[in-house]
């Protein structure tokens, strides 16, 4: 194979963890002992599907450092109970995200976002973040 198109493979299983970084910083800090998520005060200005999103992308970069999570994917119970979202919030809200095809869900009914999509949350995030601040 020739290096050239060598350079063009990547493997499904990475992340960039440089992006994954960038996108929770502003919002929210991991707990290395419980796996959960320690929100920062941006992270009350933050409409809920975005909330999700970070709570999914929270959950790859926990499985990328190594911490004692069995697995990236999180079912909507877990999501309601670790972003403190209502019920009536989170279903319709990954219903929406499904949709428009930023999460995926697995056979067990568990959602997650895959790495191809990380580009596109980040801008989505970032273009919340932008309006927020024009409105201020």
């Amino acid at each position: 194979m020739s290096d050239e198109l060598e350079k063009l493979l990547v493997s499904g299983k990475e992340i960039d963890e440089k992006m994954v970084a960038e996108i929770l910083e502003p919002f929210l800090k991991i707990d290395k002992e419980t796996c959960d998520i320690r929100p920062l005060s941006s992270w009350n200005d933050l409409k809920a599907n975005i909330k999700i999103l970070l709570y999914l992308i929270a959950r790859k970069a926990m499985v990328a450092l190594g911490l004692p999570l069995p697995e990236e994917k999180a079912s909507a119970t877990e999501i309601m109970q670790k972003t403190g979202l209502k019920k009536g919030t989170v279903n319709p809200a990954l219903r929406n995200l499904f949709e428009d095809r930023v999460i995926e869900q697995s056979d067990d009914r568990k959602y997650y976002i895959p790495n191809h999509a990380l580009e596109k949350v980040k801008a989505m995030i970032s273009e919340k973040r932008v309006n927020r601040e024009n409105r201020k």
